[in-house]
């Protein structure tokens, strides 16, 4: 590790740690372990030569959901989160990250996507008319592809409805997010130079993101690592609030809340385009959690947790329904599919869950 890294880790290993109250791993295990301050100990200590990162640690290490949350509490800035991605790369390199791990990267590599789903099947449940001068290029993403279609299918729609004709690429592959974040650099790195080849030869004039990860990885993690697209890339959220004129407005008579997703907020700084959507839309305002845009709390579905730790990450699932559930609203919604598919399987029937562009197509539907 860096000497900057090192030095910052020992400035957090010193702080009174008031971080781990928002911490969502720290909710979850209730121990000082998988804390931000747990973890800068651990790499404070190897950079040390006090101990090695032996296997408890590692799993520690990929305990963090690097929702950043912690980082908007921090005086000083530090951020843990990428501390804990830089140091995952290294144990990686080194064959030393747990097998669910490396499991997964096997999985993307083979079949380009997390679920281990045949690649064949990526664009069956897309319901698109092919069209020869698309304005469109969606990027629809492995978890709208294999878990969320009605998320892709309803984005084509609202697109198309808005007026736009859209295409998808025929060889989509993962964008490489869940390899980036888990420390699977060199694999990841793969999935960007296929798509970025595709989506730079496409005739389309922007690309749209339905997936916060996804718009991570095209928007900030391709372009760290020396690979530009051509087109502006839109999360949907943006695009449609850039729409919004064009969008029907209601009088709903329904409380409804929102969810901020750590990659689209925290990451990527969008907060107020899907909030004015949902207004415009329903006519009022928004019923807030508590806990909300930098200060929102994760679902738990990232980085790797839910499939290392399931039962961990359906608790902060759980915990984060609890809390939508608290402003009294008849209707959860998020941007992000990842988000999703986890509060809803949380929520059961005590609350509906749906996605903003879902959201959106049944009120442009309902207005026509």
């Amino acid at each position: 590790m860096s000497d900057e890294i090192l030095s910052q880790v020992r400035m957090c290993a010193a702080c009174p740690k008031m971080c781990r109250h928002v911490c969502p791993t720290f909710f979850a295990w209730r121990s000082d372990s998988p804390t931000p301050h747990g973890r800068a100990l651990l790499i404070h200590f190897e950079g040390k030569g006090i101990r090695d990162l032996d296997e408890r640690a590692i799993d520690v290490l990929y305990q963090c959901l690097e929702c950043s949350h912690c980082l908007t509490w921090c005086k000083p800035e530090i951020d843990i989160a990428s501390i804990v991605e830089t140091k995952r790369r290294e144990i990686v390199r080194k064959s030393c990250e747990p097998k669910e791990i490396r499991v997964l990267s096997e999985w993307v590599l083979k079949n380009h996507n997390p679920f281990n789903e045949p690649h064949k099947n990526r664009l069956s449940k897309l319901n698109i008319e092919v069209t020869d001068n698309p304005d469109i290029l969606y990027f629809v993403g492995c978890t709208s592809s294999y878990r969320e279609s009605e998320i892709a299918n309803s984005t084509i729609s609202v697109l198309n409805n808005l007026g736009y004709d859209v295409a998808v690429l025929e060889d989509e592959w993962c964008c490489g997010s869940p390899l980036f974040r888990t420390g699977s650099n060199t694999n990841a790195l793969t999935q960007a130079e296929n798509n970025v080849e595709h989506l730079n030869e496409h005739k389309a004039k922007q690309i749209i993101v339905s997936c916060p990860g996804c718009f991570r990885a095209l928007t900030k993690d391709y372009p760290e690592h020396g690979f530009e697209l051509n087109k502006p890339i839109f999360h949907i959220s943006q695009f449609l609030d850039m729409h919004r004129d064009q969008l029907p407005s209601f009088d709903i008579s329904y409380p409804i809340t929102y969810h901020d997703p750590c990659h689209l907020g925290r990451h990527c700084g969008v907060y107020e385009e899907p909030r004015k959507v949902i207004e415009h839309i329903s006519g009022k305002a928004l019923h807030e959690m508590e806990r909300t845009r930098d200060n929102a709390m994760c679902c738990g579905n990232g980085a790797g947790l839910r499939l290392m730790y399931p039962e961990k990450a359906k608790k902060i699932g759980h915990e984060r329904v609890k809390q939508a559930k608290q402003t009294d609203s008849d209707l959860l919604l998020s941007s992000c599919p990842f988000c999703k598919n986890m509060l809803k399987q949380q929520a059961g029937e005590s609350i509906e869950v749906l996605d903003l562009v879902e959201f959106v197509h049944k009120h442009q539907e309902d207005d026509n």
